[in-house]
């Protein structure tokens, strides 16, 4: 019965979340924001939103950190791992070569905000107390400026693309407006849902919150970015592709600050082996996609080095992770 609840939350969730997502774009191409930083800004958001609502609600509302934190570093892996079945789609040649600048830039951010998130976690595993400034650790606000600093360059530097991911949508703009506005409260509710069935699945079965939350709950949550990109990609716009994940995953990691709100001490502090290791296998994932996004050397396959390494790594990760706590 658990498992069916969560393959109902997360269809719901799933859909919902996509007519969020399409509405984000919709509004974005009508407000002519520049294409090559809408996966950083306002599309990242609201892909980013039911990782936003789930995790806070397994934190705040159920206590499972676990949960809550899995939920974060599983989309990030999940969102990476969905390179190689784009890299497929999109036919011979690598996909990482076929971005702009824009979103090289975006994935060495997001590898910095990773490395940051893991040296804090295994320092302060090692029972060193870092500088606590109001509630926010003090390497949690190094990410927000991380993300701040990001989001100036990016902006600066930021290209326009003439595709369009849904063309030819006539609706006036406050209706569309509205519409994203009802999807927005109806994601939060779901995203609260969610949260309770992981809590489920981990009474349950057994199995740890780092499991369920980065598997499960990571691959729940990351569906819209999948159907996005996808949808990207059909509109034969690849930098908004990768830009959708790359924006969407720097986004996830400056969650992780925040959430230092919910928890009586800053949140990377009270992580268990287990959630350092997923983290670990987050940078190291990253620093494949930056291995891939500047190495410039193409090849005539489908599938390719970066893309494919990434996959598998991400795989043995969740093996991994199955075995720790």
């Amino acid at each position: 019965m658990v498992w069916l609840e969560f393959i109902l939350c997360g269809s719901f969730l799933t859909f919902f979340a996509y007519n969020l997502c399409k509405e984000g774009v919709i509004l974005s191409e009508k407000t002519n924001i520049e294409k090559g930083i809408i996966g950083m800004l306002f599309l990242a958001i609201a892909t980013s939103f039911p990782e936003i609502v789930t995790a806070s609600a397994a934190i705040f509302s159920l206590g499972r950190i676990g949960l809550g934190y899995g939920d974060i570093m599983g989309s990030v892996i999940v969102n990476l791992m969905i390179l190689v079945f784009l890299d497929y789609y999109v036919g011979r040649g690598r996909i990482l070569l076929k971005v702009s600048p824009v979103n090289k830039v975006t994935g060495l951010f997001v590898l910095v905000a990773g490395v940051l998130i893991l040296g804090a976690s295994l320092v302060r595993l090692a029972g060193v107390n870092l500088p606590v400034i109001g509630v926010f650790g003090i390497e949690n606000i190094a990410v927000i400026l991380v993300y701040v600093a990001a989001l100036g360059i990016i902006r600066k530097s930021g290209t326009k693309e003439e595709h369009e991911i849904y063309p030819g949508v006539k609706e006036p703009f406050w209706q569309i407006w509205g519409k994203f506005i009802f999807f927005l409260v109806i994601v939060m509710f779901l995203g609260v849902w969610m949260a309770k069935s992981g809590e489920k699945i981990v009474v349950e079965t057994g199995l740890s919150q780092t499991f369920t939350g980065t598997l499960l709950l990571g691959f729940a949550t990351s569906l819209p970015e999948i159907i996005v990109s996808f949808a990207a990609i059909r509109a034969s716009s690849i930098d908004m592709a990768v830009g959708n994940i790359l924006g969407s995953n720097l986004f996830d990691l400056c969650i992780v600050p925040f959430l230092d709100l919910l928890t009586k001490k800053p949140i990377l502090g009270v992580l268990t082996t287990g959630q350092v290791v997923a983290t670990a296998l987050v940078v190291f994932l990253c620093g494949i996609t930056v291995a891939g996004l500047y190495v410039r050397k193409d090849t005539s396959r489908r599938i390719n080095w970066d893309t494919g390494l990434i996959f598998i790594v991400g795989f043995l990760g969740f093996v991994i992770l199955y075995f720790v706590q």
